[in-house]
């Protein structure tokens, strides 16, 4: 969360007032109540709200006790700070790949097939299957 809103998007500056609404909300039992984030596109429940601020995993400080192959795809126009690929890689105990797919949002945006070539490549390969 605070990464995120460093960067603009959830709560942008506004971490402790959103978090102190969240919990208000949570504690008078309206923790479904709908909050709309300045820098969000969509609404977030009170409780969804402190469940992500408290229960979301820090990948990079798991990533040692990663050891299964692991695929790390980002967008070149994605922030790597929000999308630490290569320090997640440097970290991780097995073995890890990371695709920068170029000219490519977070949301892949009319780069789907590049994707999809770059995911089911690295499947058939993980798991030993025979490409065409």
């Amino acid at each position: 969360m605070e990464r995120t809103s460093k960067a603009g998007l959830m709560a942008q500056d506004r971490v402790e007032e959103f978090t102190a609404r969240a919990s208000e909300l949570v504690a008078s039992g309206r923790g479904r109540e709908l909050m709309l984030m300045p820098g969000w596109w969509y609404a977030i429940s009170a409780e969804s709200y402190l469940d992500r601020l408290t229960e979301t995993p820090d990948g990079l400080a798991l990533a040692p006790k990663i050891k299964c192959p692991t695929l790390y795809v980002r967008g070149d126009k994605e922030s790597r700070d929000n999308y630490p690929a290569e320090d997640f890689r440097t970290r991780a105990s097995g073995p890890c790949d990371v695709e920068i797919v170029q000219d490519c949002d977070h949301f892949y945006s009319g780069r789907e097939d590049a994707i999809q070539a770059v995911v089911s490549s690295w499947l058939a390969k993980a798991l030993r299957l025979s490409t065409p």
